[in-house]
């Protein structure tokens, strides 16, 4: 890592990935990363956004979203940043979460008689997800204050099985939405649904400049019809509002960090600064001009999210 502001920071001390759970914190400007195929984790980034290339695929990750990776699947990393860029990574040691869940969605007596029963696959849970009320990138991140500060190290494991179980309740979602696409097989409706999540991927990415129907589901493999009628009913909203909400969250995030309202508009995507500050105004309830005045004076990250970590 080059051009580091901060010391890369590993917990536990001389823990090694694939065997032990830790955690990776840090932040730089250059970093690179070829073709690394490490355990199940989960990718946060605290300031700006990062691109991991998985598979062909640009999976963006800012404030507003997470990526996990399934133990196993490849990826690469480039940043090349004008401004420093901070991630936040939980690595799981081997079939850990997978053994969490099964334990927690079976009976005790299946524990007892059958410690060696085969652990299920998850299906849909490798994948960039929306994370707008940052529940389970905030405890990731807390995570990795406390441990840094030295706060409760000895409660480290227990942390770890916390953080499993809040994903298996996060996974657990994930396969209501599935359940919601519009197919009769099962086998029609997961592939469907993988699509779906190939084009909320392809949104991520693409957020900040044009987007249209056309584009999104020619990058999903679907129909214009398929993918509007399947993402409305998978994520109970329309692949446009997907995008608002997704645009205003990155302007906001901007803004509370003392960018000026005109370049958010600009860099989040909108074009027309009066229809973006009516409809940051009709989300936030509150003018975006009065949170950079906010940040003005505090000269501090204001977005309002609790226990946001900023260091």
């Amino acid at each position: 890592m080059t051009q580091a502001r901060q010391a890369p920071h590993l917990f536990p001390t001389g823990s090694r990935p694939a065997t032990d759970h830790l955690l990776l914190q840090g932040g730089a400007r250059q970093h690179q990363v070829e073709g690394y195929a490490g355990p199940l984790s989960i990718k946060t980034v605290l300031a700006g956004q990062v691109t991991w290339l998985v598979d062909r695929r640009e999976l963006v990750v800012d404030r507003s979203s997470f990526l996990i990776l399934a133990a196993g699947e490849r990826y690469s990393l480039h940043i090349d940043a004008a401004q420093p860029v901070e991630t936040c990574c939980a690595f799981f040691s081997p079939g850990f979460v997978e053994r969490v869940i099964l334990d927690a969605t079976s009976p005790v007596e299946q524990a007892l008689d059958w410690p060696d029963r085969e652990v299920p696959a998850l299906p849909y849970l490798s994948a960039l997800h929306g994370d707008r009320e940052r529940a389970l990138a905030q405890h990731v991140q807390s995570l990795a204050h406390r441990c840094r500060r030295a706060l409760a190290p000895s409660g480290f494991e227990e942390d770890f099985l916390l953080l499993a179980e809040r994903l298996m309740h996060f996974y657990k979602q994930i396969r209501q939405q599935a359940i919601r696409v519009p197919a009769m097989k099962a086998s029609t409706r997961r592939e469907f649904f993988r699509r779906l999540l190939v084009g909320r991927e392809y949104i991520h990415a693409q957020s900040s400049g044009p987007v249209s129907l056309e584009t999104v589901a020619r990058a999903a493999g679907v129909s214009r019809f398929h993918f509007d009628r399947g993402f409305t009913q998978a994520f109970q909203q329309t692949p446009h509002a997907y995008i608002t909400a997704l645009r205003l969250d990155r302007a906001r995030e901007m803004i509370a960090s003392g960018s000026r309202v005109l370049d958010a508009c600009l860099e989040a995507g909108f074009s027309n600064p009066s229809a973006f500050s009516r409809l940051f105004q009709s989300r936030y309830g509150e003018a975006p001009s009065l949170v950079r005045r906010k940040f003005a004076r505090s000269g501090k990250n204001v977005s309002g999210v609790s226990g946001t970590l900023t260091a």
